[in-house]
């Protein structure tokens, strides 16, 4: 009995340690880069499941917006993103971030945008 007791205080301290490692700058970076480069390789579906709100849309909403998302990138513009990075990002208390990225295109011109994640259950997602 005495062994359980000893051990649960260690069980919870690695489980904490593992929910935090979520909460760092290069994680919020890493999900908002990974979530554009989604968008260079055409994967519209999971840059849309990027989206904080995916799993409570309509199915025929998601699909719309996977179409438009597709539109988006034949753009003239937008079809020559080449490359992707995180360039800085802020962290809130409340499990939030707000990440800038640089977006490079072919043309040698860069865009920089800011995107705001929230970190849920399964990671940090977009906030828009």
């Amino acid at each position: 009995m005495k062994r359980r007791y000893f051990l649960l205080p260690i069980i919870i301290l690695l489980l904490s340690a593992c929910s935090k490692g979520l909460m760092t700058h290069e994680a919020a970076q890493k999900a908002a880069v990974k979530y554009y480069k989604m968008l260079i390789k055409g994967n519209y579906k999971g840059f849309v499941n990027g989206y904080a709100s995916a799993e409570n849309m309509p199915e025929d909403f998601r699909s719309q917006l996977i179409d438009a998302t597709a539109q988006f990138m034949a753009n003239d513009d937008m079809r020559n993103l080449i490359a992707v990075y995180a360039i800085s990002d802020s962290l809130g208390e409340d499990s939030t971030a707000y990440v800038m990225l640089q977006l490079n295109f072919s043309d040698s011109t860069s865009e920089q945008i800011g995107i705001p994640l929230i970190l849920l259950e399964e990671g940090w997602k977009m906030n828009f």
